[in-house]
């Protein structure tokens, strides 16, 4: 009789909790988010599938890729180090390069509601310390700093991470425009699986980069977010 074999549960455990955290359902509130597709949706700039793949291959070129991935990137490392002067100063470029202010304080609520879910299942000191300097007003809390704490604690690695963070984007681009009535469901995992390329690709160029690179240059985008937050009727908040 063969003998019954059991899974490695522990093996497991971070591809568990980074499905945890990526799931649609994790209370972030970046359900609420469109990065301005909302606008450009409603001026009839964004109508297709294809539009909403090229909206995002260009964040995730010009924007997502060079500022929040190293950001996130260098976080993790930071946390695995203890250092917490780096993921200090790291809040603070990934607050001051957000030009938009809805988009700043979008970053803030998903971040700091990130690390209070994280932290109600997760143990860490670096973790412990980030929760308590949000609650007391002395950081930010970031979402792609918040982030790479948090998935620090739960020890998933670094490239992992940053695809999470880069399949997230897309992910919500895509819900986004499902609720907005541009796409039907399976144009949406079309454009998921299209930009697939785009995310390994751009994880492995900034998992290794240093912070000194960050860069972002995506003046649609930010106009039209500018332009979201004026608007009196809208369904998302950026």
């Amino acid at each position: 009789m063969q003998e019954p074999t059991f899974m490695d549960t522990g093996s497991h455990a971070a591809d568990l909790d980074m499905m945890q955290i990526t799931d649609s359902m994790f209370p972030t509130g970046l359900f609420a988010t469109s990065n301005g597709l909302e606008r450009l949706f409603l001026d009839g700039a964004i109508t297709t599938s294809k539009d909403l793949a090229e909206f995002s291959k260009t964040c995730i070129s010009q924007q997502v890729g060079p500022c929040d991935c190293i950001i996130l990137a260098n976080a993790c490392k930071a946390a695995a180090a203890s250092d917490f002067e780096v993921i200090r100063k790291l809040d603070t470029l990934s607050w001051s390069v957000r030009m938009i202010r809805e988009t700043r304080e979008a970053s803030a609520r998903a971040g700091s509601q990130l690390a209070r879910c994280v932290d109600g299942f997760a143990d860490g000191r670096v973790l412990d310390w980030w929760n308590a300097e949000i609650q007391g007003g002395r950081l930010v809390g970031t979402y792609p700093v918040s982030f790479g704490v948090c998935c620090n604690a739960l020890e998933i690695g670094t490239e992992k991470t940053v695809l999470m963070l880069l399949y997230g984007f897309v992910a919500g681009n895509v819900s986004a425009a499902l609720r907005l009535g541009m796409i039907q469901h399976l144009e949406g995992q079309e454009v998921i699986h299209s930009l697939k390329p785009l995310i390994t690709e751009t994880a492995s160029r900034y998992t290794d980069a240093p912070v000194s690179e960050v860069w972002q240059f995506a003046p649609q985008a930010e106009i039209n977010q500018m332009r979201h937050e004026k608007m009196e009727d809208k369904m998302f908040i950026t």
